[in-house]
């Protein structure tokens, strides 16, 4: 098989990859793998807050991805579930400061400890060859976007 053809083979493959990864996870989001994803929603409130220690409401509804008012809905429900706390900032009352509870802390150290099903399929091996060849993948296209990706999912790269 030449490059270009190599090439066309190996995009196909990657998108009928990415449509199936979108199916099984929607199919399987309630069901008997209780797939939630991690990015999104209260678990990234969850993991933003945890790594700035504090952070107020304005900065954190900026950090995510989403309308203002599906961001407070969100916030309003992790501190109904008592993961978070809001307090009025010392320094300016206009500023709402946002900190986990015990209890959220826990919630994202959860959330860390997630571990997609799917990459069983996988040697040890394999996966340090996908995590390379994915880390390659993302380097090459992040300096192309026009809005850099938000820093809060960068993962420590190892050392090779």
């Amino acid at each position: 098989m030449d490059e270009k053809e190599l090439d066309s083979n190996l995009a196909h493959k990657y998108f009928k990859l990415s449509n199936l990864f979108m199916q099984f996870f929607r199919e399987n989001s309630r069901g008997p793998f209780k797939f939630e994803n991690r990015n999104r929603g209260q678990s990234q409130i969850l993991q933003i807050i945890r790594e700035h220690g504090t952070i107020s409401q304005k900065e954190l509804v900026s950090r995510l991805d989403m309308r203002p008012q599906s961001a407070s809905e969100m916030i309003r429900k992790l501190e109904k579930k008592e993961y978070i706390t809001r307090e009025k900032s010392q320094a300016d009352k206009r500023i709402m400061n946002i900190h986990l509870t015990n209890r959220g802390k826990i919630a994202a150290q959860e959330s860390d400890d997630f571990q997609p099903i799917l990459l069983d399929a996988l040697t040890h091996e394999e996966k340090e060859q996908f995590d390379h060849i994915l880390t390659k993948l993302i380097d090459e296209v992040e300096p192309q976007l026009k809005h850099k990706p938000r820093d809060q999912w960068e993962r420590p790269r190892r050392k090779k």
